[in-house]
C-alpha cells in the first residue's frame, strides 16, 4: 500500500547519502591539511631561520618555492620584498596572507552547504512521503486505518531525522575547522611580524 510512498521517500534519500559521503571526504582532507605538522613543518622552520640569519637568500627562496605549505607563501613574499620598504612588505604579506588564508579555509564552504542543503531535502523527502501516505491511506466503509496512516508517517519521518543529522556533524565539523584555521592565521600573522621585524 505504501510502496510508491517509501520509493518517493527513498529517492530523497540518495541526495542524503551523497551529502553525507561527500561531508566525510571533506572532513577526512581538512583533517589531514590541517594538521599543525604539516601547516608549520619543524623542520623547515628551522632550516629557513637558519638561512636567513646567514643572509642566504637565494637557498631561503628555493627552500619556500619547493615547501607545499601556507606558510612558505608568507615567507617567499617576504624574502621577494625584502628590499623594499616596510610598508610595501607589510602590503604584500597581508595579500599574501588572505591567500593562505583562503588555502587553510578549502572546502569548508561544501561543509557549510551540506549543513543548510541536508535537513531540506530531508524535510522535502518526509512531506513528499506524507503526501504519499495519506494518499493512499486505506479505507473501510468510509473509517481511515489509524495504524496504517501512522506508519506511512513514521517512514516519511526517517528523511528529515536523516537530513538533520547529516546536517549537525557537518556544521559542527565546520566550526572546529573553521575556528582551526582562523588560530593557524594568527600564528600565521605573529611569524610574518617576527620575521619582517628581524629582515629590517
Amino acid at each position: 500500500m505504501f510502496n510508491q510512498a517509501n520509493l518517493l521517500t527513498e529517492f530523497f534519500l540518495y541526495p542524503l547519502i551523497l551529502c553525507s559521503v561527500i561531508m566525510f571526504a571533506i572532513v577526512i582532507e581538512r583533517f589531514y591539511s590541517l594538521r599543525k605538522s604539516k601547516i608549520f613543518p619543524e623542520k623547515f622552520l628551522l632550516n629557513i631561520e637558519k638561512y636567513l640569519k646567514d643572509g642566504d637568500i637565494d637557498r631561503a627562496k628555493d627552500m619556500c618555492v619547493m615547501a607545499k605549505t601556507p606558510i612558505a607563501k608568507i615567507y617567499l613574499t617576504i624574502i621577494d620584498n625584502y628590499k623594499n620598504s616596510i610598508d610595501t612588505i607589510k602590503l604584500e604579506v597581508q595579500e599574501s596572507g588572505k591567500r593562505a588564508y583562503l588555502d587553510l579555509e578549502k572546502n569548508l564552504e561544501g561543509l557549510s552547504a551540506i549543513a543548510t542543503i541536508a535537513p531540506l531535502l530531508g524535510l522535502l523527502g518526509t512531506v513528499v512521503g506524507m503526501i504519499k501516505a495519506l494518499s493512499a491511506v486505506s479505507y473501510r466503509n468510509g473509517i481511515a486505518n489509524p495504524h496504517l496512516l501512522a506508519l506511512g508517517i513514521s517512514e516519511a519521518l526517517y528523511s528529515t531525522a536523516i537530513g538533520l543529522i547529516i546536517a549537525i556533524i557537518s556544521f559542527l565539523f565546520f566550526k572546529y575547522f573553521a575556528s582551526k584555521a582562523f588560530n593557524f592565521g594568527i600564528t600565521m600573522e605573529d611569524i610574518a611580524s617576527k620575521v619582517i621585524s628581524f629582515i629590517k
